[in-house]
């Protein structure tokens, strides 16, 4: 009789223990937690935008643990995820993005589905509804590429359909669509952008991928249209004509160990050629010496008519000329250290695809069309070259001009005067020196006008873009 009182007692003391123990997790009871309120903010909004997740979770006798959300409309979901919870009650405010999906219709009934969780397994479920998405509008957007910025229009009778015309871009390119953009053309992502999903378009942030494009049939891209409905790109080509400059035509060439794209043809004074693809490119220099940039897909040869050598350097993104044997009276030949052809790459750009290369390149010799630059005859005995100098690597040019690659009839710096910017010093070499004690010269694009009637040398900075 003992031993049954004394194992009745034992078992209820443990039976008690057990129900009034706490652990890290709380009471250890059945329970569910209550969404006292919950909305999303506004309920009106654009697919695409920012929304607010708002609701007040709280459980009476065990630990929150999450809030699962799931925005559903038109029967697929838009957007899901859980949101950890703490504690007894939580005020949730938490920020969605409402994705902008293939084919979603405008002003769109949402419902944010709900289920609140405890730590023990207890849910509770709740719906959010009453909301309305709206597809996005668009006066145009901007087709970015990695070097150029179309814009593109809505098509007539059709604001979703965007749309470029009498483009010269390349047959196959790497792009994101962009509702805005910074001031230097970069994609300002506040706005929508448009890029690649998982292979498809799709809306993206700072971290998203550019989508690619293909145009068969053609030797460049001439059209562009977007659906920002179907998100479905299409593209036509064009051929290119006789006055047409394309990388298609253009051969593969070493100097200096860099890698040129080179092509031999005639030019004509005056004649305005139509840049395609990648020669297109905002940022690509044409030597204006020898070029005038009408429009962003057009030059003017400045230069006598005649048998050219274009080169287009893809790193420093310039393209200059040259010529079989060039000499006095067309020609003077800058030759010497801390001369290059202007380009707005940086050395430290340069250098990366060519080690220890710079933006400037020239040196004492005529072996190739990196060791001088070519200065053009603008008038009877009248030249003008424009040159980045003195190299920012190391502050400091030395060069003369010469009438030919024999070092034929030099002319030192101490039979000329020196108008405009004061730069160079010397009596033989044009020298712009990096002494300590010596004015510190900025390195930048500098035109030079030799005039061998006055004797006289005009040096002014020039802005390139």
């Amino acid at each position: 009789m003992n031993f049954i009182y004394r194992f009745s007692i034992l078992t209820g003391l443990i039976v008690c223990s057990l129900a009034a123990c706490d652990d890290e997790y709380g009471p250890r009871k059945e329970s569910a937690p209550v969404i006292g309120s919950a909305a999303v903010e506004p309920a009106g909004f654009t697919f695409g935008d920012s929304v607010t997740l708002i609701a007040k979770v709280s459980d009476p006798a065990t630990m929150l643990a999450t809030l699962k959300y799931e925005m559903v409309s038109g029967g697929r979901v838009l957007a899901s995820g859980a949101i950890p919870l703490a504690g007894g009650t939580t005020d949730v405010s938490y920020p969605l993005i409402v994705p902008l999906q293939s084919g979603q219709q405008d002003n769109a009934p949402v419902t944010v589905s709900l289920v609140a969780g405890n730590v023990l397994n207890g849910t509770t479920s709740s719906e959010v509804t009453g909301l309305t998405g709206r597809r996005p509008s668009y006066n145009q957007l901007y087709l970015v590429t990695d070097g150029d910025v179309v814009r593109l229009l809505p098509q007539s009778g059709n604001k979703d359909r965007f749309e470029g015309t009498g483009l010269t871009l390349d047959g196959s390119f790497r792009f994101m669509l962009a509702e805005k953009l910074n001031a230097d053309n970069t994609i300002d992502y506040s706005g929508h952008v448009y890029g690649n999903v998982n292979g498809r378009m799709g809306m993206v942030d700072e971290r998203g991928e550019q989508a690619f494009v293909y145009t068969p049939g053609g030797d460049y891209t001439k059209t562009f249209v977007y659906d920002n409905v179907t998100f479905g790109v299409s593209t036509t080509g064009g051929v290119v004509g006789s006055d047409d400059w394309a990388l298609t035509a253009f051969g593969n060439e070493d100097i200096f160990n860099e890698s040129f794209r080179t092509l031999k043809r005639s030019l004509e004074k005056g004649k305005t050629y139509t840049l395609v693809g990648r020669l297109a490119e905002a940022e690509n220099i044409y030597n204006p010496d020898f070029f005038e940039r009408v429009s962003g897909s057009q030059v003017k040869f400045l230069g006598e008519s005649g048998e050219y050598i274009v080169y287009y350097n893809p790193v420093r993104k310039n393209v200059f000329v040259g010529v079989d044997e060039p000499a006095y009276p067309q020609y003077l030949l800058a030759c010497g250290f801390g001369l290059g052809y202007p380009t707005n790459v940086t050395s430290a750009e340069i250098e990366a695809a060519y080690p220890g290369h710079h933006r400037v390149h020239t040196e004492w010799g005529f072996g190739n069309v990196m060791n001088y630059v070519l200065m053009r005859r603008i008038a009877d005995n009248v030249y003008q070259g424009t040159f980045f100098t003195p190299g920012d690597h190391d502050h400091y040019a030395g060069f003369k001009p010469f009438e030919n690659t024999a070092w034929g009839n030099e002319k030192q710096a101490g039979g000329f005067t020196f108008t405009g910017v004061q730069i160079i010093t010397g009596d033989n070499d044009w020298t712009i020196p990096n002494g300590d004690e010596d004015p510190r010269a900025e390195s930048a694009n500098y035109r030079f006008t030799i005039d061998l009637n006055t004797k006289t040398v005009h040096v002014e900075k020039v802005s390139l873009r």
